[in-house]
């Protein structure tokens, strides 16, 4: 099957962009699309269906998402994205866990830069089900790592499918540390596949205390499956303000709120 890459000249600019967020993100709705690009949803569909036709998506009912074969493209996007605010997020959530402490880590890059900043401790045990973490702690450290079982996603190198949480609940960690796919406004954590947000539901529940880690991209993004609220999270780390409703949220359920120096969303 042909990929074309972005800037095909068949394309016009919004299709373009289009194509670049679903590579990006994995899947985008149409409702959101929409707003984003200030037309109606039967342009979107309309887009949708073309890029469909020319394989460079594959439609969903409400959205489009990564066609097989395209998957491994988006990864090595989305890690170069907000790169700097995902690495001094991964610093500031590493700076929170004491020596010797077990945690799982969970998918997504901003875990991937927490993964990084973690290999000048010591003694640490750690769940995942991240390949690009396992592969930065084993080459840097000698942590006991537990690694899960299952399908192997090419496009996040995430493993995840329907055991995943199963083998989660056999442990307890001192820590969880969660990758967001879409912070609301009204304080749901998202994530954009189903087995991924049943994974991190699982982790919550084994976990005694609970970060969040996510730069500001994520904020009201396209995700679609809900796997916590903030009045269950002990501490989010973030790169900007959050909004205003949300902040009303982390204050009244005593939330602790890390934000990096940059503090105002920007590299």
């Amino acid at each position: 099957m042909e990929v074309r890459g972005l800037g095909d000249p068949k394309l016009n600019t919004r299709q373009d962009k289009i194509l670049k967020l679903v590579r990006e993100l994995g899947y985008v709705s149409i409702d959101n699309l929409s707003a984003q690009f200030g037309v109606s949803q039967q342009t979107i569909r309309r887009d949708i269906i073309f890029l469909d036709s020319q394989n460079l998506v594959l439609r969903h009912h409400g959205g489009a998402g990564v066609r097989p074969g395209a998957d491994r493209l988006a990864y090595p996007n989305r890690k170069g994205r907000n790169a700097l605010a995902k690495e001094e997020i991964g610093k500031l959530i590493a700076s929170q866990i004491p020596n010797g402490a077990s945690l799982f880590i969970d998918i997504g890059t901003t875990m991937a830069s927490v993964a990084e900043a973690l290999t000048s401790h010591e003694n640490l045990k750690i769940i995942t089900n991240h390949i690009d973490v396992v592969y930065t702690l084993c080459e840097q450290t000698d942590f006991e790592i537990i690694m899960t079982g299952g399908l192997v996603r090419n496009r996040d190198r995430a493993i995840s499918d329907d055991t995943t949480a199963e083998f989660l609940r056999r442990f307890r960690v001192d820590f969880g540390i969660f990758g967001v796919g879409s912070l609301t406004d009204d304080g749901q954590l998202l994530d954009y596949h189903y087995r991924d947000s049943q994974a991190s539901r699982a982790a919550m529940e084994i976990a005694r205390i609970k970060f969040a880690g996510f730069d500001h991209s994520k904020l009201n993004a396209s995700a679609l499956m809900p796997f916590a609220h903030v009045a269950e999270i002990d501490a989010i780390f973030t790169d900007n303000k959050l909004a205003p409703e949300v902040t009303r949220l982390v204050e009244m359920n005593n939330v602790e709120l890390h934000i990096t120096n940059g503090g105002d969303g920007r590299e």
